[in-house]
């Protein structure tokens, strides 16, 4: 019934669009009844052909998507039939902080709530239009309590109309309405991504946050559709919707499995983290987060709701496993791999320089990044970060510093202290003017390690720039004054504050899993042992002309370093350089191709769009943000 009332309220929407086209866009009224609807024949339509010939007498003569204040866009009568279809499920978009701003929303117990959770990734999460990363804050938070002062509040980048879907078919149906009336299509969970794919100025946003179908345990593996080409005969779960890590984690401790899933567990578990690679703390032992799976459901352009696995629609298996997200369709569920638990050992170095001279500091740290290869081929894998300049102490009060926390599984304190003899010995030579703390911990199993290692939540919010590379084993071995070299570019110069992050994730099981033939994650990814992001923060408010030197910095300078010393391997998509102008070749290597294809054939509309996803080439923004095809 759902279904053929949505049909007929489009149709009907389709035939009021000349009357209706140059309202005003207001809030979702509430006195529309679907009586209103029903009166409108469902035999009307007879297909989705009927559909798109119908909506094309008001298709724009530019070939761009549809914004507010275009004759094109759906007139408020539509928005109000399409709210009554999915249950009251539109909703009108607000600034995050519009209640710091004058106006009817102006609220200022909300205000002050917003300005002190303004980092807090949940609470962005739960905003409909809140992002943890975002590219261009247009209405940030007001401190009045500290005497600023509201500047000026704009929607900016964020999707002007919303559909905040609980059910599968709240999702089709926000897909086929975009793509009927031609509006920018933005898809969204928890907003944690750091190159601008949830954002989308004037768009629809189906917001998948509230769409929750539980997650099952299987204690063996078995296809919805009998399916046996993964091979996988081990334990499994199928994650019916849009819940976060943490929630996966609960339910895999529980059944004394591990699961690969990202190290910040308020990270979506379905959606651009694993459909872009993903990594985790298990993924040297297990592989990347887009080899664990062996089962999707997903909501293509079209509408239909389709399941891909190795044996059926196994080309788009092959996208969504590495292909990037945001760009083939919507995966609403996903099963994956579950594996043995564990324990592990872990090391922690702290290096600190002594004195103002950061020569020595950074000469460690080239000797300990020279060295990740063997490290990791002994069993070693993990994180760290490293600062020339923080403007806060890494550890202890030293603002120069390097730490990292580095872990096998399954092994003792004996064999990682013996991994680590030849290191060691090497960094000796700067005890006078670099303090160096090591030291071990075991625990008896994975949740044990990740409760007190890893599952730190890091203040999101907050603009900033990054670019990053995937290093192989010549880029780090066979030159190392090249290697030091870089280091210090990396380092940047006072006042820059420049930061760097290492994930040491590669080998193991990543380097084995090239075998797989429906994997399309980078292949680069089969060769590097770890990614170093580079990154400069700025406060809220910046100038453009400021942040335009920044980004240039990072894209140019720093990440032109790194491509120099690792020129043929690539970065990992989901912490990448939004601004890299090699980004086809960087993010997906030899895959694009054969992604370009598989998106073309599930999506020849081009509905589904974010930047640099397959096929986002053919589309740009103009200077008011409306998103028209190239050349068009």
């Amino acid at each position: 019934m759902l279904s053929s009332l949505f049909s007929t309220a489009l149709v009907f929407a389709a035939a009021l669009s000349s009357v209706c086209a140059d309202s005003a866009v207001t809030d979702i009224p509430s006195d529309v009844s679907t009586s209103d609807v029903s009166t409108f024949s469902s035999d009307v339509v007879s297909s989705t052909d009927s559909l798109v010939a119908a909506a094309s007498s008001f298709k724009p003569k530019k070939i761009c998507k549809c914004v507010p204040g275009d004759s094109c866009f759906p007139s408020d009568t539509i928005w109000k039939i399409f709210n009554i279809t999915t249950g009251g499920r539109v909703i009108k978009t607000k600034p995050v902080a519009i209640s710091c701003y004058p106006g009817p929303d102006q609220n200022a117990a909300r205000c002050a709530d917003v300005d002190s959770r303004w980092e807090d990734a949940t609470f962005q999460a739960d905003d409909v239009v809140g992002l943890s990363y975002p590219t261009n804050v247009t209405c940030p938070p007001v401190n009045v309590a500290a005497g600023e002062t509201p500047g000026s509040c704009t929607l900016g980048v964020s999707p002007s109309f919303a559909v905040d879907a609980t059910e599968p078919w709240h999702v089709a149906a926000t897909v086929a309405f975009a793509r009927l009336f031609n509006i920018r299509l933005v898809v969204k969970n928890t907003g944690h991504d750091m190159l601008g794919r949830s954002e989308g100025a004037g768009g629809l946003e189906v917001w998948i946050r509230h769409l929750r179908k539980g997650i099952t345990f299987q204690k063996t593996f078995k296809s919805s559709t009998r399916c046996t080409r993964s091979g996988w005969t081990g334990s499994a779960f199928k994650i019916a919707g849009a819940y976060t890590w943490a929630d996966v984690y609960t339910q895999a401790k529980a059944n004394n499995v591990i699961v690969v899933g990202g190290g910040t567990p308020s990270v979506g578990a379905i959606g651009g983290w694993m459909q872009g690679g993903g990594h985790g703390p298990p993924s040297r032992q297990f592989g990347l987060g887009a080899d664990q799976v062996l089962e999707l459901d997903v909501v293509l352009s079209s509408g239909l709701t389709i399941t891909a696995n190795a044996c059926q629609n196994s080309d788009i298996f092959f996208a969504l496993r590495g292909g990037g997200g945001g760009t083939y369709g919507v995966v609403i569920s996903t099963t994956i791999k579950a594996h043995p638990n564990a324990g592990m050992v872990v090391q922690h170095l702290a290096m600190g320089a002594l004195t103002a001279n950061t020569t020595g500091l950074l000469d460690t740290i080239a000797i300990v990044t020279s060295a990740y290869p063997d490290l990791n081929d002994a069993g070693y894998a993990g994180y760290g970060q490293w600062s020339a300049d923080s403007p806060t102490p890494i550890f202890a009060t030293f603002t120069a510093a390097y730490v990292h926390g580095i872990y096998m599984f399954g092994k003792t304190e004996k064999d990682a202290r013996a991994a680590f003899d030849a290191t060691r010995a090497q960094l000796a030579l700067y005890n006078s003017s670099v303090f160096i703390s090591e030291d071990y911990v075991t625990y008896p199993d994975y949740w044990s390690f990740y409760a007190a290692e890893s599952g730190v939540e890091p203040p999101v919010g907050t603009p900033a720039t990054l670019g990053s590379r995937l290093f192989d084993r010549p880029s780090l071995t066979k030159n190392f004054s090249a290697l030091r070299n870089m280091i210090g570019k990396l380092a940047g110069t006072p006042g820059q504050f420049t930061f760097n992050s290492f994930e040491i994730v590669g080998g193991g099981q990543v380097f084995k899993d090239k075998a797989d033939p429906n994997s399309g994650v980078l292949p680069a990814w089969r060769t590097c042992y770890f990614s170093n992001i580079v990154a400069r923060g700025y406060p809220l408010g910046t100038p453009q002309s400021v942040v335009d030197q920044i980004e240039d910095d990072i894209t140019f300078s720093k990440v032109a370093a790194m491509k120099a010393l690792a020129p043929n391997t690539g970065a990992y998509m989901n912490e990448a350089d939004r601004h890299d102008p090699d980004w086809k070749v960087d993010f997906f290597g030899s895959n694009y191709n054969k992604l370009l294809g598989i998106k073309e054939k599930y999506d020849p509309a081009s509905v589904f769009f974010c930047p640099t996803c397959v096929g986002s080439d053919g589309w740009g923004e103009d200077s008011s943000r409306r998103l028209c095809k190239v050349n068009s």
